[in-house]
């Protein structure tokens, strides 16, 4: 992310408040609500504030509004029906957001027919109109056992990986990112130290201020996720996220944005244990100049590892994968930052110049990717050319590697483990797919 420092905030109250009202309007899309938040009519909305300390229901039947900081306590489950539509903005220049703290859950269970939509509560819906979700389970993190938020002093971290934090299927998190100041802002969906009892499908960030998605350590997994027209990163990880993902999209718009994944170990201590070290797969990253030239596919910094499988990165006028910072070095040394059978359509494919690396992850003999210009310093290698039969629209296009064609098979993530799903290409979304229909916004 460009900024360091993240979240920001206070909690106002002590007590789920109801009115009366209800609301005629049912369009879950783009809706047109009242002005709310700071200052204009709610009415028609059911006010939640301060903390959540008993077991609620949000029902689709209604529409809710969150006031400042909504927390959901220890041993308190919110459970929110599918096509239940969540409104928030901004109380005295306060950042609406709802936390589910340590112990709590949240059940979020929508359909592609009727997604869960958290949503500005402007007319004229902004980036940046209010914060975003956060939850915070006690898997392990490497900032020591465990570790304090910026937003309502929630502890996270601790030593169970199968922490269970609820169920988010279907969700929609739109405009987020309200900015606290010139180096803090809300991202869309905040994952500190979440457990992989937790389970994260089919989640959509739209046009936030800051990062759409991001992983403070834990160990949970997501398949299934969209980031469109992040203000900052897409996806975002450090403090030792040791998780799967697969089915991932990033698209950029001219707007603003950095990178489609920022990947980080521990900033202030890059070899921090346990290390950031996901395994993820078919994912399709898109950029777009935003005026700075400046927009990466993803950067690997700060000590973090990775195994990424079957990749599309196109478009970003920076750089296609970036490899920083000393011990990430070490790492793609010793064959700890992996990229395979992915494709960079993309200048300056490569760039590895940053501290001695030995691994090339331009050489297809090794890795199977097709670049457009290799690896650059130190290397100075051609790559290998995109396959002239890799087609991709906006962000819908795989490309299913064959030894006649490639000289290489396609490699099928469902070795990887029972997370993943066979899907024998690169890229996260084939023409034929259906994952995205209904209840995303692209």
């Amino acid at each position: 992310m460009k900024t360091k420092n993240l979240l920001t905030g206070i909690v106002i109250g002590t007590a789920v408040l109801f009115s009366a009202c209800t609301i005629q309007e049912d369009n879950i899309g783009d809706i047109t609500i009242n002005q709310g938040g700071s200052g204009g009519d709610t009415s028609g909305t059911k006010i939640l504030e301060g903390q959540i300390t008993q077991n609620v229901t949000l029902e689709s039947s209604e529409v809710y509004e969150l006031r400042g900081g909504v927390s959901v306590v220890d041993g308190v489950t919110l459970t929110i029906e599918a096509g239940t539509k969540i409104i928030a903005g901004d109380v005295g220049g306060v950042f609406s957001y709802l936390a589910i703290e340590q112990g709590a859950k949240i059940i979020a269970e929508g359909t592609a027919a009727q997604p869960i939509v958290f949503t500005s509560n402007k007319s004229t819906p902004n980036p940046g109109d209010w914060g975003g979700l956060l939850l915070a389970g006690k898997a392990p993190i490497n900032r020591g056992t465990t570790a304090t938020t910026e937003v309502a002093n929630l502890t996270y971290g601790g030593t169970d990986p199968a922490d269970n934090s609820g169920i988010l299927r279907y969700v929609r998190l739109e405009y987020t990112g309200g900015k606290i100041n010139d180096d803090a802002e809300y991202n869309g969906l905040s994952l500190y130290g979440v457990g992989n009892g937790t389970t994260l499908e089919y989640i959509q960030a739209f046009n936030g201020n800051d990062d759409g998605i991001e992983f403070f350590g834990g160990t949970v997994n997501l398949k299934y996720a969209i980031v469109t027209g992040a203000g900052d990163d897409s996806f975002d990880w450090t403090d030792g996220w040791i998780g799967n993902g697969q089915f991932w999209i990033a698209q950029q718009t001219s707007a603003a944005g950095d990178k489609g994944i920022e990947a980080d170990n521990l900033s202030s201590t890059p070899d921090a244990a346990p290390f950031s070290n996901p395994t993820l797969s078919n994912i399709t990253l898109i950029g777009a100049e935003d005026g700075d030239g400046e927009n990466k596919g993803i950067e690997f910094r700060a000590g973090t590892k990775v195994t990424m499988y079957n990749a599309i990165i196109k478009a970003f006028p920076g750089k296609g994968i970036e490899v920083d910072d000393d011990q990430t070095l070490i790492n793609l040394n010793n064959n700890e930052v992996i990229v395979k059978n992915s494709i960079i359509d993309n200048a300056k494919s490569f760039d590895l110049d940053h501290g001695g690396a030995t691994v090339d992850l331009a050489d297809f003999a090794t890795f199977n990717n097709f670049t457009i210009d290799g690896s650059g310093a130190p290397f100075n290698s051609a790559g290998t050319a995109i396959p002239t039969g890799f087609e991709i629209t906006g962000v819908r296009g795989t490309y299913a590697y064959t030894a006649a064609v490639d000289g290489v098979d396609n490699f099928d993530p469902s070795t990887l483990g029972a997370f993943f799903d066979a899907a024998n290409y690169a890229g996260a979304l084939q023409e034929s797919d259906t994952w995205t229909s209904d209840w995303t916004r692209l």
